[in-house]
């Protein structure tokens, strides 16, 4: 009954609703309608003002008052009349005052122009607001990031930021001595050849890192340490680490940075923070606390060596902690060889040693050089050089020199000399007579005073007391500069413009935190400044050396190249460091004979009884490769030692070191046990002196021995796979001979001379 009562009230209800509105709705449209009549005919008498004004016609109010005094909306006439009168006089004024108006004074051609030239500052303001606008919302866009990076939120766009500032900052290879004209990673880096156990393989991304995820890499003074690290840095910004089933997050951490004298595991965590903040990730807090207990991090900790003496243990024992702590982490710590004595041996999983550049991994590191060679030059035409030059060859398979020889080679008539110290006072001196290479403007100061201002600053970074041995302030060098530019007849305005000319010029020396602070281009470089600074005061050198023995190696080495009679300083540097006396001998222009055999006799027992010998080998070819009457004694003694007829230790030891005097004679001896089942490494041997062994293993193989052939595919050279080719015109040998050309050429698909055969 309810639900009843409540239905008829709804229709009830809608019914009256509906009426009404019909009524409002009527009411409303005649309302309408009489407005809208009315508006009509008064715009209508208006419209009539208008064209009597157009057309400078008198006032016509009679005629207007005749046409609408029948209206049915009932105007009078004196309305009509006064609604035109007054339209017509408003419309007369606007006339006139437009008639006075300078664009009615202008031509009517340029009208136009004018129209033309404010649509083009609207589209221009268009533009530029369009700009404005754009770049308020990146830089909105930026603050927000800054402010937020660090969360959880904004991680995956960090990490892009990141990889994108990665590519950047390493795709290009800069070289210092021509600034203007970098190289590109991808194509400069060479995989490195590493030794970890007796094998000899490529360390390769996809490769070592599979095997394994914590090591040490130790190789010379500038043998590719740090450029591997950058590589993989690139390597994972590209995505090609995204195999690795953990997919790591690389950062590098250069260790020369860490100044703190308590260092901490704290103070590590920050450093993090603070590399990832310089490659636009700023706030990275939670990521590397995060990252570091998961173990998503790749801590590439580059330059051991590099770290202050009075600091390095402290770092050592904080790294292993942190290792420890972090132990899913991925890490590589790089060092030098003559620094590192297996202190993470309980930390890690394996100590890579990099071996010296093979003559294929010269040749595919001058390949990015080949295209700015100019007509006349060429990689052959270098490497033809370096062959006539045992010495400087040797220097070659070390990826820093090898850079500074192409450079030289490529960019200005150097010729390359014969020695060590020769080359090193050569490319000094090119360097620093360098022209502006854009502008080709004439230097403003001389060469030799350059060079000694680069002494002293060398001196001064080398000294052990330093906090870091690599950088040194903007302040610091207008305080050294003071000392130096009096004796030099130059003033203290000279100090920007010298320091300027060094930097852009020779590029030995560069500018680091927007100029803030310095460093060398290397550190050999700068140690090679140090002995320079030294030349006169040998018992400062002996002095330092025997305080910190590692830092001043190499400086003690080089000088003993630039000093007349260096029979004294070797002479204390053996009691201190045996293996380095030895070392410096092969650059050592004077030294008593008595002294250089006592030295040479002692690493001949140590050569043929010590396990592991590499670096005594290397010294003693050293010495073996110079043709005055001391090398071709060593010469001698390990061609007698091959001779023996037994003791095949011995002779292996011996083979190793004639590999490395990258003497021609020394593959001939080389060759004659080439077949002796107990001196299998005498193939490695030659597979090391890479071009040199080529035609001798050509001789080897037509024997039809095929295991020559697989040395000359190790070897990978041109020149390998075009005495591979000759073996296919030979039916005894060609089937053997197919499937390993085919290898050959395919390492040097990208060499235009090969390509053209595929």
């Amino acid at each position: 009954m309810k639900r009843k009562y409540l239905l008829h009230l709804f229709i009830l209800t809608l019914s009256l609703s509906i009426f009404l509105g019909s009524v409002s709705s009527s009411y409303s449209q005649n309302t309408t309608s009489n407005f809208s009549s009315k508006q009509v005919v008064i715009n209508e008498i208006k419209g009539y003002a208008q064209r009597h004004v157009d057309n400078n016609e008198n006032m016509k109010t009679e005629v207007l008052i005749e046409l609408y005094q029948d209206n049915t909306i009932g105007l009078t006439k004196v309305q009509i009349a006064e609604i035109y009168e007054k339209e017509y006089a408003r419309l007369k004024e606007v006339k006139q005052t437009n008639s006075n108006s300078i664009w009615t004074q202008l031509p009517k051609g340029l009208y136009g122009w004018i129209v033309a030239g404010i649509l083009l500052i609207l589209l221009i303001i268009r533009d530029l607001i369009k700009e404005c606008i754009k770049i308020s919302i990146k830089n909105l866009s930026n603050w927000v990031y800054k402010q937020f990076s660090g969360t959880a939120f904004f991680e995956d766009i960090a990490l892009k930021r990141y990889r994108q500032a990665l590519i950047e900052k390493y795709e290009k290879l800069k070289i210092p001595f021509r600034p203007n004209y970098p190289l590109n990673m991808r194509t400069v880096y060479v995989p490195l050849k590493v030794s970890g156990s007796k094998e000899y393989k490529l360390i390769e991304v996809d490769h070592a890192l599979k095997d394994y995820k914590r090591f040490v890499i130790k190789g010379a003074p500038g043998s590719g340490k740090s450029m591997f690290c950058r590589y993989l840095c690139l390597s994972y910004a590209e995505g090609k680490l995204n195999d690795l089933s953990d997919k790591p997050i690389p950062i590098l951490v250069e260790l020369h940075s860490l100044k703190e004298s308590k260092l901490t595991v704290e103070i590590l965590e920050k450093k993090l923070v603070q590399v990832c903040a310089l490659n636009d990730f700023p706030k990275a807090d939670r990521f590397i606390t995060d990252g570091l207990k998961k173990g998503r991090l790749f801590l590439l900790l580059d330059g051991l060596d590099e770290v202050n003496f009075s600091l390095r243990a402290e770092v050592i024992e904080i790294i292993k902690t942190f290792i420890d702590t972090y132990e899913k982490c991925r890490v590589i710590i790089t060092c030098r060889t003559a620094v590192y004595h297996n202190q993470f041996f309980d930390v890690v999983q394996q100590t890579l040693d990099i071996e010296d550049f093979r003559d294929k991994q010269i040749r595919d590191f001058l390949k990015a050089w080949k295209s700015q060679m100019s007509p006349g030059k060429s990689v052959e035409q270098l490497i033809e050089q370096l062959r006539k030059r045992p010495k400087i060859m040797e220097l070659a398979r070390n990826p820093l020199l090898l850079t500074m020889m192409a450079y030289l080679y490529t960019d200005t008539p150097f010729i390359l000399p014969h020695s060590r110290i020769e080359f090193y006072q050569k490319a000094t001196e090119t360097l620093l007579e360098l022209r502006d290479q854009i502008k080709n403007i004439r230097n403003e100061y001389e060469g030799k005073n350059k060079r000694r201002i680069l002494q002293s600053l060398a001196l001064y970074l080398s000294n052990f007391q330093q906090s870091d041995r690599r950088e040194i302030s903007y302040d610091t060098i207008i305080n050294k500069l003071k000392e130096v530019l009096p004796d030099l007849n130059l003033s203290p305005s000279d100090t920007n413009p010298i320091i300027k000319e060094i930097c852009d010029r020779s590029g030995l020396l560069l500018r680091i935190d927007g100029g803030e602070n310095y460093k060398f281009a290397h550190l050999s470089l700068q140690e090679y400044f140090a002995a320079e600074a030294l030349r006169e005061k040998e018992q400062e050198l002996i002095n330092k050396f025997k305080i910190d023995t590692v830092a001043w190696r190499e400086i003690v080495k080089l000088w003993c190249g630039l000093a007349t009679d260096t029979t004294n300083l070797i002479r204390e540097v053996y009691e201190k460091d045996p293996l380095a006396a030895l070392e410096c001998l092969a650059d050592a222009q004077v030294v008593d004979e008595t002294l250089a055999k006592k030295i040479i006799e002692h690493f001949k027992q140590e050569l043929l009884h010590q396990e592991d010998t590499e670096n005594i080998a290397k010294a003693l070819a050293a010495v073996a490769a110079d043709y005055r009457p001391r090398g071709s004694a060593l010469l001698q003694f390990l061609v007698d030692i091959m001779n023996e007829d037994d003791n095949s230790s011995h002779k292996q030891a011996a083979a190793k070191t004639l590999s490395y005097t990258n003497l021609p004679q020394a593959v001939d001896i080389l060759a004659k046990y080439y077949d002796k089942p107990h001196l299998l490494e005498v193939r490695q041997e030659l597979i090391r002196m890479g071009d040199l062994a080529v035609s001798t293993l050509e001789s080897i193989a037509m024997e039809n021995c095929v295991e020559a052939m697989d040395d000359l595919v190790a070897i990978g050279t041109p020149d390998a796979a075009d005495t591979l080719e000759k073996f296919l015109h030979d039916p005894q040998l060609k089937q053997q001979a197919a499937w390993r050309v085919t290898a050959v050429l395919d390492k040097l698909k990208e060499d235009e001379n090969i390509s053209d055969r595929l």
